[in-house]
């Protein structure tokens, strides 16, 4: 007799269902890591680098008093390629305006997010969203918000935020330094640390990132809403099955990875 061949819709759905097993094996092994496996080693950090950095200014325009430019990498210091890194920086002293705040953050990083944390009259020191508000200068690599006077007096600090993607292609081991900047109202108020030594790791993708990724690819987003995120999964492994339940729908995956 002759050889009866399958419809090739139902070797696409045999597909489908065998990459849908394959995909939730491997989160749920990820998840089960211990959190030191979680995160590749990077290369180890030059002596000059750290994730946080302060600058002290002061001259003759300052008349004696010293002001402070702080730059640091939120977190661990490290990022993966595809991921976000958070950089704040910040102003502080005893009592000057301060009208402009730069970040100065590694070529190819794409602002995603920007807040800011200024004393007001109403409300003391407070954070505010400030995404649409702030400026970015693609000859200098950086961005940043200007005012028309952020108080320092009373202990009080002036600070920007900013969240980036990094690129695809950034090389994990790589160490990349950043930068920051400040004008206050006085005379030659403007000064800039760049580069300050505040550095951000380029790390391998760790085992959710990269099964993000493969998710990704097939239409379904960053697997992140709400309060249930990957990041929390890795954070928090014990969460992780009610986490995979309640955001992965099965059936949205088999007709994605069917229709490919």
């Amino acid at each position: 007799m002759p050889r009866t061949t399958a419809p090739r819709t139902t070797a696409r759905r045999t597909s489908a269902r065998r990459t849908t097993a394959t995909l939730a094996a491997t989160l749920m092994a990820a998840a089960l890591l211990p959190a030191t496996a979680a995160t590749a080693s990077a290369e180890p950090v030059p002596a000059a680098c750290a994730t946080s950095q302060t600058r002290t200014f002061a001259w003759p325009g300052s008349l004696g008093t010293e002001y402070y430019l702080t730059k640091e990498v939120v977190g661990d210091g490290t990022a993966a390629p595809g991921g976000t890194v958070t950089f704040r920086t910040t102003v502080s002293g005893n009592g000057a305006l301060v009208t402009r705040i730069e970040d100065f953050h590694p070529q190819g990083f794409v602002l995603v997010g920007a807040r800011e944390s200024v004393w007001k009259l109403i409300g003391g020191q407070t954070w505010t969203t400030v995404t649409d508000d702030v400026r970015s200068n693609s000859a200098t690599s950086s961005v940043y918000r200007t005012s028309s006077g952020w108080t320092t007096a009373g202990g009080n600090h002036a600070t920007l935020e900013t969240t980036y993607r990094v690129p695809d292609d950034a090389t994990p081991g790589n160490v990349l330094d950043t930068g920051a900047g400040m004008a206050v109202a006085l005379s030659d108020g403007e000064k800039v640390a760049n580069p300050s030594g505040a550095c951000v790791t380029i790390r391998e993708k760790n085992p959710v990132e990269q099964v993000t990724g493969s998710l990704e690819s097939v239409g379904l987003g960053s697997l992140g809403t709400g309060s249930a995120t990957l990041e929390g999964i890795v954070g928090d492994p014990a969460t992780f099955s009610a986490d995979l339940i309640n955001q992965i729908d099965v059936g949205q995956l088999l007709a994605g990875l069917a229709g490919s």
